[in-house]
């Protein structure tokens, strides 16, 4: 290019030149002209009259020739040889030097992603933008064990609507935490894990089953894992068994409170498509839940009893204590407690956990008789605790030796030493009194007793009036329909109460058997309590009564009583039908816990009739000491708030009975949460705040404090103004679930 401008400021130096016509004779030297490499030095005084010479504009025109040059950066290296006039010259290349950018090169490539590690941070903050409720739920979509004997789980978290849960805690609220679990069944149907540990304490070492650590998650999808255990099973490990694979996951909500979920997974390795995988419950979750409202070990991870069995074997050892946590051997003494003869002799029930806490269990109460096997067991195999087996047999009857050599402290057992496996040779499901079902039963349902039932029911109440004595008509009948003999009896009563829209007044009348008098296919009695004379509304009437077990024994030596039921009914004050009270609680739920809820000697066991005593204004003061103090309430919804509470209370209930006879709840331990008011209200009752309701278990000097504050001088309580459902402070955000 630079030749090629050169070239033409030579012509048109050379053109210039030979337009000057009339000098002809000086043209002939022309020869010489040609020397013109030479003489264009001289152009540098010439210049200056061959610049108004417009012809010269052809040379112009090859202005395109400059524009052939694109490489336009050569065309400024040609601006730079342009050395005196030949510079106006290059002016004109210029023009030219626009068109040459003239194409646009190709847009530059897209700057990398930034790494997905980044947009997980920068995400954080838009989680909410994938809405999901707070709840967990883990679904196990298939288990293996690989090549290299690594056992892989593949699942999916979601929550409670089935969306997508991511375990980092990035996209979604709350990040979840994981454990897996993984055990084989033997021959004899116990589990034991592939993962152990070998734990010191105490001066002891020992092996307990555990979680796998070690592993990798994979995110397969959103919201769908791959987990590769980090444990091996054993090159001779039976594939053809039954396996069960549990994941424990534990979600942590922005609110700092967390929600447990297990899942679990019976499989048989060698066979991924087997359906009739077997592996034999102990007792049902649904069951346990009945007093525990959600289980949830170990920080609430383990929800699941099945999983439990995945840790809590025959291998397990707690080294401090040398007990055993062995899942049927540790929940029989945990629920047995106080009545462990070990216990009894002074040694108390210990297991120590996490961080050398100290987990007592020897005050732990049942809340039914500990025998009542059905209880625990009823909900997953009922029949399976009816099979004598010595490792659950000797966690309740912990100080009965069954080897040759006889412990200090110990008995032996009547047969002598027995091996293991032998015991449903002599303790056969039923039959004979050392049989399972027959030891464990309640001596009242003994068939030898010949039972035929015993029931009251009320027939008619009348002359229920101001300051007069009403007469209540009734039957007692057996369970076949037909009449009981009254003389039969121990004892009967009939309660009047009323209010029913609170009851703050009640009159008992004691024996009634005794002189109620036989009218039409029952009985009538005048009771000899009366209506207050300035009552108003409706009353409560009801009763109550047993013979002793069996029939005709005295009370020393009866072994239990056969009562006839708590019927209530409802009249008018001055006639009619009456209005029953409002219904708080239902019997039902209270049987979830204990079975078969019964008082004061077991003839007292209907809340609609609990409630006619114990009202609104009932108080201990006739039973209580009084160096023991101001008499406590026994209203009964307050009370029994107070008994559930128990050692949360500031201030213990301490309630005197019969016979002056103190009862400290001070030590009962809840089995649910407390906050749960459903397990035991209904109809949302229990949503209506009052300083009587609350303060029962709100118990402090400051609480009490607050509550006398809004409650104006007549009486009327502000409780709902702040508490009621609804309230930013509502009792429907703190209670219930």
């Amino acid at each position: 290019m630079r030749s090629l401008l050169k070239l033409t400021a030579l012509c048109v130096a050379l053109g210039a030149w030979a337009c000057e016509g009339p000098e002809g004779p000086a043209g002939a030297d022309g020869p010489q002209g040609e020397s013109g490499p030479a003489g264009s030095e001289g152009p540098a005084g010439a210049a200056g009259p061959e610049g108004p010479e417009g012809p010269d504009g052809p040379a112009g025109d090859r202005g395109p020739a400059g524009a052939d040059g694109p490489a336009g950066p050569a065309g400024r290296d040609g601006a730079d040889g342009e050395d005196g006039a030949d510079g106006q010259d290059g002016a004109d290349g210029q023009d030219g030097a626009p068109g040459a950018p003239g194409p646009a090169g190709p847009a530059g490539p897209a700057g990398p992603q930034g790494d997905r590690g980044d947009q997980g941070r920068d995400g954080a903050d838009g989680r909410a933008a994938l809405f999901t409720d707070e709840e967990l739920q883990i679904t196990i979509e298939g288990a293996d064990i690989d090549a290299e004997g690594h056992p892989t789980v593949l699942f999916t978290l979601s929550d409670g609507e089935g969306k997508p849960i991511d375990a980092e805690g990035f996209y979604t609220q709350g990040a979840v935490s994981l454990a897996f679990t993984l055990a084989w069944q033997t021959e004899g149907g116990s589990l034991l894990s592939y993962i152990t540990r070998e734990a010191t304490g105490g001066g002891n070492t020992v092996t307990q089953a555990t979680s796998d650590s070690g592993g990798t998650l994979e995110e397969v999808d959103f919201g769908g894992y791959l987990y590769t255990f980090g444990a091996t099973v054993p090159d001779d490990a039976n594939l053809d068994a039954n396996h069960r694979l549990a994941i424990g996951g534990r979600r942590t909500l922005e609110d700092g409170g967390s929600v447990g979920a297990t899942a679990v997974l019976d499989f048989v390795p060698a066979d991924p498509g087997a359906d009739d995988v077997t592996i034999r419950p102990y007792t049902a979750t649904a069951t346990c839940n009945n007093c525990h409202q959600g289980l949830g070990g170990h920080g609430g991870r383990w929800t699941e009893v099945a999983s439990c069995l995945t840790c809590h074997t025959e291998q397990t050892i707690d080294p401090e204590s040398g007990n055993t946590v062995d899942f049927q051997v540790m929940i029989h003494k945990i629920h047995a407690g106080p009545i462990l003869p070990s216990v009894q002799a002074g040694e108390p029930y210990q297991i120590i956990g996490f961080r050398n806490s100290v987990h007592d269990f020897s005050d732990v109460v049942f809340p039914r008789p500990v025998t009542d096997c059905t209880a625990c067991h009823a909900g997953a195999e009922p029949n399976r605790w009816q099979v004598a087996e010595l490792a659950a047999c000797a966690s309740c009857h912990d100080r009965t030796s069954f080897t040759a050599d006889i412990p200090a402290g110990f008995v032996r057992h009547t047969a002598g030493a027995q091996p293991d496996g032998s015991c449903s040779n002599c303790h056969r499901a039923q039959g004979s009194p050392a049989a399972v079902i027959d030891a464990h039963r309640d001596p009242v349902l003994d068939p030898a007793l010949n039972r035929v039932g015993l029931a009251f029911e009320i027939v008619e109440v009348t002359n229920v009036a101001p300051g007069s004595a009403p007469r209540v008509c009734f039957t007692a009948t057996n369970d076949a329909g037909a009449a009981v003999d009254l003389a039969l009896l121990d004892s009967s009563e009939i309660t009047l109460a009323g209010p029913t829209s609170g009851i703050a007044w009640s009159e008992t009348m004691r024996n009634v058997h005794l002189v109620a008098v036989a009218e039409g296919e029952g009985h009538c009695v005048d009771l000899t309590v009366t209506v207050p004379a300035d009552a108003e509304g409706s009353v409560a009437v009801g009763m109550a009564g047993y013979r002793y077990l069996p029939y005709g024994a005295e009370r020393a030596d009866s072994i239990g009583r056969e009562n006839g039921g708590n019927p209530v009914v409802y009249a008018a004050i001055g006639g009619g039908e009456g209005v029953a009270p409002p219904t708080y609680v239902d019997k039902a739920l209270c049987n979830n816990c204990h079975g078969d809820l019964a008082l004061h000697g077991t003839f007292r066991n209907e809340i609609q009739y609990c409630v006619t005593c114990h009202n609104d204004t009932a108080t201990d003061a006739v039973v209580r000491p009084p160096e023991a103090g101001a008499p406590a309430s026994i209203s009964f919804g307050p009370m029994v708030h107070r008994i559930h509470a128990g050692e949360h209370l500031q201030d213990p209930a301490i309630i005197y009975g019969f016979g002056g006879t103190p009862h400290d709840y001070g030590e009962v331990v809840y089995p649910g949460a407390l906050n749960d008011c459903s397990a035991c209200h209904v109809n949302d009752s229990w949503q209506a705040p009052s300083t009587a309701a609350c303060t029962s278990c709100h118990d402090s000097d400051a609480a009490k404090a607050h509550a006398a504050l809004e409650t104006a001088p007549g009486g009327q309580e502000a409780c709902g103004v702040c508490h009621a459902a609804g309230r930013e402070i509502g009792v429907d955000r703190v209670h219930g679930f």
